[in-house]
């Protein structure tokens, strides 16, 4: 008896984070549907990617104590792909600044937010200012391009690219933010480490996917620490995980 209390008890947990439930119902039913999201009618650059977005956020993976978005908080979503992350943060009363490389998945992500308060901008994050840089297409997954020239998952080498505009960490934080959230397959490590103190306290708060076959999350812990900021790992497993941090001020006072 429990198994589908528990499986309705997930179907409104989804709603509540902004999942229509009839389109949910009708996907599980099988209908070839769009996932509704905050409102909004997902579009996408393939028919997989939009309902395993709306659905990896929908279940709350990103709604950790100190880190859910808040009302009057600005956030900067890197690594937007269809924009999910930002409407579900905007849907909560943040104000968003997106950033997303790949060129198809940047054009829903503009559909995606359009009139919502979500600054959309094309640019992959790397670690120092460059014009431009290479973005590999995963042949697996459109949420899995990187600039690390392997498959992020398999480490098997990548040919089809694309170049894409860039930004530094700088650039994306400008004059701070009350959220950094950072999933850019693998580029974490090289924006993160080789930022400075000052750059990394521009982020009140950081909650980043990590990918282990780009580096060790330790390294990336161990930075954030030094830079005087309070760093917790979620959920992960051999291969990717989630980690937060918080400046010692926010850290202090809850």
């Amino acid at each position: 008896m429990r198994e589908p209390s528990s499986r309705l008890v997930r179907t409104f947990t989804r709603s509540r984070e902004g999942l229509s439930f009839g389109s949910h119902l009708a996907h599980k039913l099988g209908f070839d549907v769009r996932p509704r999201f905050a409102g909004v009618s997902l579009v996408s650059p393939d028919d997989g990617t939009a309902w395993k977005v709306a659905l990896q956020i929908a279940v709350g993976e990103y709604r950790w104590p100190g880190l859910t978005p808040e009302a009057g908080w600005r956030v900067v979503d890197v690594g937007a792909n269809i924009g999910v992350f930002s409407l579900w943060a905007e849907r909560l009363g943040a104000d968003v600044t997106a950033f997303e490389p790949e060129p198809r998945t940047f054009a829903s992500l503009v559909t995606n937010v359009a009139g919502r308060r979500i600054s959309p901008t094309q640019a992959a994050l790397v670690g120092r200012a460059v014009p431009a840089a290479r973005l590999f297409l995963s042949e697996m997954d459109s949420t899995a391009n990187t600039l690390a020239g392997k498959e992020i998952e398999t480490g098997e080498p990548l040919r089809e690219f694309v170049e894409v505009p860039t930004v530094t960490l700088t650039d994306v934080l400008g004059s701070g933010c009350d959220l950094l959230k950072l999933d850019c397959e693998g580029a974490e490590f090289e924006a993160l480490l080789g930022a400075d103190d000052d750059t990394l306290r521009q982020a009140q708060r950081i909650i980043l996917e990590f990918h282990r076959i780009a580096g060790s999350p330790d390294a990336i812990a161990e930075r954030l620490e030094a830079a005087g900021m309070e760093v917790t790992r979620f959920a992960e497993n051999e291969d990717v995980g989630l980690l937060g941090a918080t400046t010692a001020r926010i850290a202090s006072s809850r």
